[in-house]
């Protein structure tokens, strides 16, 4: 980024006209364009005006850089426009937006006259931070509220996942607007207080699509996927028409439940609607087609995809690997590369389950340790989860546990489980005691599945005295093993089938 500078000498209607580009760039989401065309005016020798920043210093909240979000603050001084009310209210939005609330503290507290909007946007830093004690208490302070005031406390309590006081809030409103009632179901949606949602949901008398797809959402999170459903069939009854956010969420749903009848129908509608061409629901209907059994599906929708993103190269490559297709990935890998598509993390989780399954051990490694050498992205405990599976999977047991031992992270259950079903799957008696004992000392206590799995691994290698006294343990201790559970799908709807009931069809409800 050039260095900003500031020349004063122009006349208002040429500074109308870069005001007028940088609002331009920053309608179409392009920060970085808007500091570029802030840069270019000043290079050019355009002066600036109690317009220019308020554009401005909000790009350099949205690019995410503290030293040009201080720099510009710095040529308010220097222009003597720091004193103006437009310019105060938008440093303490930019400020906040950077996270730097102290700062954002100090330029309110130097205004000499605040007004609503100033008050709100102080408010709105606080609460958009976390802090809402402090959020709370300048809450109490204002001299004036509006209904813009009630919905930043109740968005920030909903962020924190605090929904009892976002409903004091939302209570001692006399007049709700939309934004209000959005934001109060949207609390309940993320602390899980789904029955409230829908009870405050069908209260609420005039509906957006935010609203359907807060709902939507909240389903999804709940693990609530034939609701999601219900709900996008009736939003559709509606005036609200549904978006690239709805048609993903439920695609999703789909998804979960391997509804590939349903997901099927929800493809044609986003075809007929002209969401299908959007990267995010692309990427929802190859995942959907992925985990539904159709991975051929999935692959047409790829590779009609116009518009290739990181995430659909994802969402393909990990696709293939849940279908065992792992020289296909690797192969799809090869042609990401070549489009110049930068791979992350989650790529690379995507390739090595893909090797694992697939018994690609020597590819896997290779793909590890390039993870660091040629891409610069630090292995995560799903990585090093990933190799523990690659290698015990191929029956590498003794190099599984080394990589367990010298991996910077805590091994969880996941991790210690896929090792030790390994260590029963290849008789492995020694290394799976020694993953017992690590699952031993870290859990408080056995879960019903580690206990078979220990007495499985004794059975496994022929020592049935000490399988039986384990299965004993899990008796004495009156720990039940969960019962299995299937669903099939008959006319749009799920039924669920739990182990040792006789004929019983239970409706699911996504639980």
């Amino acid at each position: 980024m050039p260095v900003l500078a500031c020349n004063c000498f122009a006349p208002s209607l040429e500074v109308r006209k870069w005001n007028e580009i940088m609002k331009k760039y920053m309608l179409m989401g392009d920060a970085e364009q808007a500091i570029l065309t802030y840069v270019n005016m000043q290079v050019l020798g355009f002066d600036v005006d109690n317009y220019t920043f308020p554009v401005v210093l909000k790009a350099a909240g949205k690019s995410c850089v503290s030293h040009i979000g201080f720099a510009l603050h710095g040529q308010t001084i220097k222009t003597g426009l720091a004193a103006h009310p437009f310019v105060q209210t938008a440093l303490i939005n930019m400020y906040g937006t950077l996270h730097h609330i102290v700062d954002a503290c100090k330029v309110f507290a130097k205004m000499p006259v605040k007004d609503l909007v100033s008050w709100n946007s102080m408010l709105d830093a606080h609460a958009s931070n976390g802090q809402m004690e402090d959020a709370i208490h300048l809450f109490n302070l204002m001299p004036l509220k509006d209904q813009s005031s009630f919905n930043i406390m109740i968005s920030g309590y909903s962020s924190c996942g605090e929904a009892l006081s976002a409903r004091s809030i939302f209570d001692k409103m006399t007049v709700k607007d939309t934004v209000s009632w959005n934001s109060m179901i949207s609390a309940y949606t993320r602390a899980g207080y789904m029955e409230k949602a829908h009870a405050l949901f069908r209260e609420m008398p005039v509906k957006n699509p935010i609203t359907w797809n807060t709902m939507i959402t909240g389903c999804l999170q709940s693990e609530h996927f034939n609701e999601a459903l219900d709900l996008f069939d009736e939003m559709k009854t509606t005036n609200c028409i549904p978006d690239y956010l709805t048609v993903t969420s439920v695609l999703s749903a789909c998804a979960h439940l391997g509804s590939l009848e349903t997901g099927t129908k929800i493809h044609i509608y986003a075809i007929d609607s002209g969401l299908a061409s959007s990267p995010h629901v692309t990427t929802a209907l190859i995942e959907m087609y992925a985990k539904c059994g159709s991975i051929e599906q999935a692959l047409q929708v790829f590779h009609k995809s116009q518009v290739k993103d990181i995430f659909c190269w994802n969402a393909m490559i990990s696709g293939l690997a849940l279908h065992g297709q792992g020289y296909a990935a690797l192969e799809l890998f090869d042609k990401m590369r070549s489009k110049l598509v930068r791979p992350d993390d989650i790529t690379f989780i995507g390739l090595l389950n893909a090797c694992s399954h697939s018994g690609l051990v020597q590819e896997g490694c290779h793909l590890f340790d390039s993870m660091q050498e040629d891409f610069g992205i630090s292995p995560k405990l799903e990585h090093y989860g990933c190799m523990v599976d690659l290698l015990g999977r191929a029956g590498h047991l003794d190099q599984a546990y080394q990589v367990i031992e010298a991996m910077p992270f805590e091994p969880g259950e996941s991790i210690l489980g896929a090792l030790l079903s390994a260590c029963v799957i290849h008789q492995d008696l020694e290394t799976g005691e020694r993953v017992m004992k690590l699952i031993s000392s870290k859990a408080r206590y056995l879960s019903d599945g580690e206990l078979m799995m220990f007495a499985n691994l004794y059975a496994s290698c022929g020592n049935w005295e000490e399988a039986n006294r384990w299965r004993e343990m899990m008796n004495d201790t009156g720990i039940v093993k969960t019962a299995g559970q299937s669903a099939i799908e008959v006319s749009g709807k799920f039924h669920q089938f739990l182990a040792g009931e006789t004929g019983q069809k239970l409706h699911i409800n996504g639980t």
